[in-house]
């Protein structure tokens, strides 16, 4: 029970997720990331292969819509205050799926292997290389070296399609699965530490 207009967030996010793994899969089975080949496959699907402009299209922009539905959803759990109380856990397994979407975000922008790609993805590891301690050894690891090329768009393919979509999928179980044990919050005029469950 309790279903409502105003939890569609979580739900069109959990829809867009099912649908990049869809599009993910159909576009690997061409990707080749290599520096020399990455560019011209991604060119491959959107010109040749039949439908490919429309999955890399559905790709590409379901993946904005992502963050965009991901922004509301944060927005719409501040409001309600459903970050507190017993929800806490929520918050925070939610908090993870964030942080793990905006990784997904970065290591996608850099597999087309253009000029944007290639010098947005040098200043986000640059950014990295100014941390701290572990700055300039996380920069070597994501690159696979000083410079970028094959091993950095190899790299940045296997957590993009292997590694973070398995901690997505297991974060996703967990949040939902808290969800469904603490219930929904809301609407805003309640008490988000004990709301009134809907009939």
């Amino acid at each position: 029970g309790g279903a409502r207009w105003a939890y569609v967030f979580g739900s069109g996010l959990l829809f867009l997720f099912v649908s990049q793994v869809i599009t993910r899969i159909a576009l690997a089975l061409y990707y080749v990331p290599a520096q020399n080949d990455a560019h011209v496959t991604v060119s491959y699907i959107v010109k040749v292969v039949s439908g490919g402009a429309f999955l890399r299209s559905l790709h590409a922009y379901g993946a904005s819509a992502v963050i965009v539905v991901l922004l509301l959803h944060i927005a719409q759990t501040l409001l309600y205050g459903a970050y507190k109380g017993r929800r806490e856990l929520v918050w925070i397994a939610g908090c993870a799926l964030f942080a793990l979407m905006l990784g997904m975000a970065f290591t996608g922008y850099l597999l087309p292997w253009d000029q944007k790609a290639y010098f947005a993805t040098a200043v986000g590891t640059n950014v990295m290389d100014e941390l701290p301690v572990l700055g300039n050894l996380l920069k070597r690891l994501l690159r696979g070296g000083n410079q970028m090329g094959t091993i950095t768009i190899s790299r940045f393919f296997v957590l993009h399609v292997f590694v973070l979509p398995t901690l997505i999928a297991a974060f996703i179980a967990i949040h939902i699965y808290l969800f469904r044990k603490v219930g929904p919050a809301g609407p805003i005029e309640e008490d988000p530490v004990t709301p009134r469950q809907p009939a």
